[in-house]
């Protein structure tokens, strides 16, 4: 009888629910449909994705997409929250450097690399690339988030006396604002060389460098 039992808890099933199952199988179309979303915003641009073309590339009724998401403002915070991970992911890239000035200069330079690798979300992020979407709570915390690489540098920094502001959060947006700013005005064609448009945005790596740290260039 043991054995017998024993053999037949060996050859038992696990069995999935049928409520389980459909929702495993919802968030598998849900994350195909962003993947065809961000492949048509990273090949065209954001104002190509609309519901209709989503759909015809994920050769679905747009009803699916609109049951999943609302609208395509639901469509385009995911997209958001999408590049959210992709900048974590650009800046844990970077391995931590005991020279907190160079750690720095790195991670600037992941943050310029994010924006030319992957413009279209830039956009949707920072540059307003979906009307209908404005960042609520979570998108914030996302973007919170993703920046807490350069948040935790900065926080050291203060600890240890490089910096004098005591705010670290003050810090990271002072320097969050003038690095977008420099690529805000190359992605929106003000300043159309990039090389020139790289040579701003180092120089002024090197400004707040300078300004915070209380260097001389």
């Amino acid at each position: 009888m043991h054995n017998s039992s024993k053999t037949t808890s060996q050859n038992a099933h696990f069995v999935t629910t049928y409520p389980k199952a459909k929702h495993q199988h919802s968030e598998i179309v849900r994350l195909n449909i962003i993947e065809a979303a961000a492949a048509i915003m990273q090949e065209f641009g954001p104002e190509a994705v609309t519901i209709r073309r989503v759909a015809e590339k994920m050769e679905c009724p747009t009803k699916i997409i609109y049951n999943l998401f609302g609208s395509k403002e639901g469509l385009a915070k995911e997209l958001f929250l999408e590049g959210c991970k992709l900048l974590a992911v650009s800046f844990q890239s970077i391995p931590e450097q005991v020279d907190l000035e160079q750690y720095l200069r790195h991670l600037g330079q992941a943050y310029w690399d994010f924006s030319r690798n992957y413009t279209s979300y830039y956009m949707v992020m920072f540059g307003g690339a979906f009307s209908e979407f404005k960042p609520e709570e979570e998108s914030l915390q996302a973007i919170v988030t993703a920046l807490q690489q350069v948040i935790t540098i900065i926080t050291k920094a203060i600890e240890e006396g490089f910096i004098s502001e005591k705010d670290p959060i003050l810090v990271v947006n002072l320097v969050w604002a003038s690095l977008h700013g420099a690529i805000h005005l190359h992605l929106g064609g003000h300043i159309q060389d990039e090389e020139i448009a790289k040579k701003l945005y180092d120089r002024s790596v090197s400004n707040l460098i300078v300004t915070f740290f209380n260097r001389n260039i």
